[in-house]
């Protein structure tokens, strides 16, 4: 799959999960985020945008959003940007504003918001920053971050071609994406190997065996979804 081909899914990513909750979360984040908690107002407004617990009420999650973005959490602009992205239809797109709010998510470390900026960044044909933001999201260890630097290493987009790179990348995001690389990936890892010299060959050995991930401690939250929301409300602050 072509870069080009995986513009619309990233776009369309959300970062909560609409697992079991306390009954009166809602309630109880609601307490926090008129006391001006950002982060309150981020989890809140991720129950009326995924309508876990709550009924589905995007109008409100953007109010909710932009108040968290407002107050400083990097999480609420992403979310911010995702609507000015396009996500739901509730506001006019406004793909200036939607670079500007999740570049300060990605700034802060979250790895959708660093993919989504990169591709941001591709489409405008601005390869220097879209390679930056890739290699960001990809030492996070986001597959499709992995894969469009094999892309763009291969066509020479923002930086000189290399076969040993796009060798590495393509088998590291299959290897993130699937925990292994698949027969067919396998095939073209094959080729790309056989058109490689000797020097390539060891560089793209290193590279691999160099390469080092972890999710920040911004991703680490983010996805943590549900669980970090009812911690926060038992919080109380």
């Amino acid at each position: 799959m072509r870069l080009a081909e995986l513009v619309a899914v990233a776009l369309a990513l959300a970062s909560c999960s609409a697992s079991a909750q306390s009954p009166d979360l809602a309630d109880r984040l609601s307490a926090l985020a008129r006391g001006g908690n950002a982060e309150a107002s981020y989890h809140l407004g991720m129950l009326y945008n995924n309508g876990a617990g709550v009924a589905q009420d995007n109008a409100r999650a953007l109010s909710l959003f932009r108040a968290s973005a407002e107050g400083g959490d990097p999480l609420g602009a992403y979310k911010l940007g995702c609507y000015y992205a396009g996500q739901f239809g509730v506001i006019e797109p406004d793909e200036d504003q939607a670079l500007r709010y999740k570049l300060i998510a990605a700034e802060a470390g979250y790895s959708l918001a660093q993919l989504d900026v990169a591709i941001l960044h591709y489409r405008r044909g601005s390869y220097g920053e879209a390679l930056r933001w890739f290699e960001a999201a990809a030492r996070q260890g986001e597959a499709q971050a992995l894969y469009n630097l094999s892309v763009m290493y291969r066509d020479g987009q923002g930086t000189p071609p290399s076969r040993a790179r796009t060798y590495a990348f393509f088998r590291l995001s299959h290897i993130a994406a699937h925990g292994a690389v698949r027969p067919t990936a396998q095939q073209t890892l094959d080729e790309l190997w056989a058109q490689m010299s000797a020097a390539e060959r060891a560089e793209a050995q290193r590279f691999d065996a160099d390469w080092v991930t972890g999710p920040t401690p911004l991703t680490q939250l983010a996805f943590s979804g549900m669980e970090r929301a009812e911690a926060l409300a038992r919080a109380g602050r």
